[in-house]
């Protein structure tokens, strides 16, 4: 059975997200990608993942599943529970389903959507972002 490439592209993003590896995530995008976040809103790529670089010290990515659109779209959902640590060393745990959008004749992301409930972690941990 042959593997989808964007289940390829979605399996090293939660590796390297994991990792910590920024550059190597930042590299997925296409020049013009965007991350749209609950927390910081619509920006570049790049700019969002410095940011959440600057505001971590480890991940924890637990992968659940790995979805691709039904429409022959150019997405794909990757779902996972994110043990985030952040700089002050606070643990912040939350599921996450991650929508990837591709170009349409690459496997280059130009847009992802973060999508999990920000209540608890606000309530809790308040926004780990601002310095």
């Amino acid at each position: 059975m042959k593997i989808h490439p964007y289940f390829n592209v979605l399996q090293a993003y939660m590796n390297a997200l994991g990792r910590s590896d920024y550059v190597s995530i930042k590299a997925m995008f296409a020049p013009y990608g965007k991350v749209n976040s609950p927390f910081l809103g619509e920006m570049a790529s790049h700019v969002f993942f410095d940011r959440l670089g600057d505001a971590s010290s480890q991940n924890v990515i637990t992968p659940i599943d790995i979805f691709l659109s039904a429409s022959a779209a150019h997405r794909a959902t990757a779902y996972f529970q994110y043990d985030w640590t952040v700089r002050d060393g606070t643990l912040i745990t939350f599921k996450v389903m991650d929508l990837f959008t591709f170009e349409p004749d690459g496997d280059k992301i130009v847009c992802l959507d973060l999508i999990y409930d920000t209540h608890p972690i606000r309530s809790t941990a308040g926004n780990k972002y601002e310095a």
